[in-house]
C-alpha cells in the first residue's frame, strides 16, 4: 500500500510539472524544416547554429520527394535553440546564413537565389496592388501585397502591417541584380506557422532616394550634397499622415500600435528608425537593416534622443547589419552604437535587439536571409 501511495505521489508530481512548464526538463520543441532546390544534388545538410550561445548543429536531411524540377529535403531542429541555418550541398557548396525560427517553414534554393517557401504550398508568382498617392508637389507609388485568401469583404478579419521603404526592391525577383527582398514570403511562411495575419505595404523610393530617406535631424558625419537637405521629416509626415490613414480605411487592418511596423535597410533603415521614434503612438516595432546611422554624427544623435521621451509604449527596435565589406563594415559601428545611445536615453535592454553578421554584405539578399528573424520578433507576443 505504501509503495502504491509512493507511485501514485511520484505520478502527480510529473502531471504537475508537465503542467506548469509545458514540457519536461530536457525535452525539446522540434519544428520540421524543408529545403526544396532545383539542383541535382544527392545529399544535403542543415547547419542550425545559434548567435547567442554558438552552440551548433549539422543534420543529413532526408530526402521526402523527387521529381524533374526539384528535389524536396526534410528534417527537424529546436527553434529555441538555434536561430540561424547554413545549407550545404554536396561538399562545399553552402548557402549563406538563414534565419530560423517556429516561423520559417522552410527554404528553396534556386538559380534565383534562396527564398523562404511553405511546404506542400504551390510557390505562387507574388501579386501586388500598386496605389499612386498625393507627396508634396509629386506622386508616390504605394505598393501593397494582401495574402491569396484575403477578402476584402471579410470586416471581420483583421490584419497586421508591415510599411516598408524601398517598395520597389520587396517583391519582383528582377528589381535589382540581387534580386528582392522576397517579404511577401517569408510572411506566407509565417502565417502558415502561426496564427498571425499580415499584409505589406511598401513605399517606392526609387527617384530623389538619398534626400526622402535622410531626415535633417543635425550635423552629417559625411559632407555630401545628397544628404545635406535631407527631406526625411517631410517623408515621416507622408507616411503617418496619407499611407497609413489611406491603408486603414480601405483595408481590414488592425490600427494599434502592436500590429503595425516599420522595417527598412540602408537609408530606408535610417528613416523607419526616424519614423517610428517620432510617432511611437502608431507603429509597435522598428526593423532597421543595415541602418545608415553613420550618416550623422554622434553629437547628432546625442542631441536628438534627448528630445524623445522613453515610455512602456516607445516601439521595439530590431537592428541589423553585416560586416563583410566596407559599406557594411562602417555601418556596423554605429549599428552597434545606437544600442549605447538608447541605453543612454532610457531604453530597456529588452526593447533592443542587435543582430550582427560577420558575413553580412550590403545587398537584399542578406536583408532576404534575416528578415524572418525581423519577423519573430516583432509578432511573437
Amino acid at each position: 500500500m505504501k509503495k502504491f501511495s509512493l507511485l501514485l505521489t511520484v505520478f502527480f508530481i510529473m502531471i504537475a510539472t508537465v503542467g506548469c512548464n509545458g514540457k519536461t526538463k530536457g525535452s525539446e520543441v522540434m519544428q520540421d524544416f524543408y529545403v526544396r532546390t532545383n539542383y541535382d544534388k544527392d545529399s544535403m545538410t542543415a547547419n542550425f547554429l545559434s548567435t547567442e550561445n554558438d552552440s551548433t548543429l549539422s543534420v543529413e536531411m532526408e530526402k521526402i520527394a523527387e521529381n524533374d524540377e526539384y528535389t524536396t529535403y526534410k528534417t527537424k531542429a529546436d527553434p529555441d535553440k538555434f536561430d540561424r541555418v547554413y545549407l550545404t550541398r554536396g561538399k562545399d557548396n553552402n548557402t549563406i546564413q538563414l534565419a530560423f525560427n517556429k516561423f520559417v517553414s522552410g527554404y528553396h534554393i534556386s538559380e534565383l537565389g534562396v527564398m523562404p517557401f511553405v511546404y506542400d504550398e504551390d510557390e505562387e508568382k507574388i501579386n501586388f496592388k500598386r496605389i499612386t498617392l498625393k507627396y508634396k508637389d509629386d506622386d508616390k507609388d504605394i505598393l501593397v501585397w494582401t495574402p491569396e485568401n484575403y477578402d476584402k469583404n471579410d470586416k471581420d478579419t483583421k490584419y497586421s502591417v508591415i510599411y516598408m521603404t524601398d517598395g520597389q526592391n520587396l517583391f519582383v525577383d528582377s528589381a535589382t541584380s540581387y534580386g528582392c527582398w522576397g517579404v511577401a514570403q517569408s510572411v506566407k511562411s509565417m502565417m502558415a506557422q502561426s496564427d498571425n495575419k499580415c499584409i505589406i505595404v511598401g513605399i517606392d523610393t526609387y527617384a530623389n532616394r538619398d534626400a526622402d530617406l535622410t531626415p535633417n535631424i543635425g550635423e552629417l558625419a559625411i559632407a555630401s550634397e545628397n544628404y545635406a537637405d535631407g527631406k526625411g521629416i517631410d517623408f515621416s509626415n507622408f507616411v503617418y499622415e496619407t499611407v497609413v490613414p489611406y491603408i486603414e480605411e480601405n483595408y481590414n487592418v488592425y490600427t494599434d500600435r502592436n500590429h503595425t511596423h516599420l522595417c527598412g535597410s540602408s537609408s530606408g533603415g535610417l528613416e523607419v528608425f526616424y519614423i517610428g521614434m517620432e510617432h511611437p503612438d502608431k507603429f509597435g516595432s522598428i526593423g532597421a537593416l543595415s541602418p545608415a546611422f553613420g550618416l550623422f554624427t554622434e553629437d547628432t544623435w546625442k542631441n536628438y534622443l534627448k528630445g524623445i521621451a522613453v515610455t512602456e509604449s516607445s516601439p521595439f527596435i530590431y537592428i541589423y547589419c553585416g560586416n563583410n565589406d566596407e559599406l557594411e563594415q562602417f555601418l556596423c559601428i554605429d549599428a552597434m552604437g545606437m544600442n549605447d545611445y538608447l541605453k543612454e536615453i532610457g531604453y530597456s535592454k529588452e526593447k533592443i535587439v542587435t543582430k550582427i553578421h560577420e558575413e553580412g554584405i550590403h545587398n537584399e539578399i542578406y536583408w532576404r536571409a534575416i528578415f524572418p528573424d525581423f519577423l519573430k520578433y516583432a509578432f511573437d507576443e
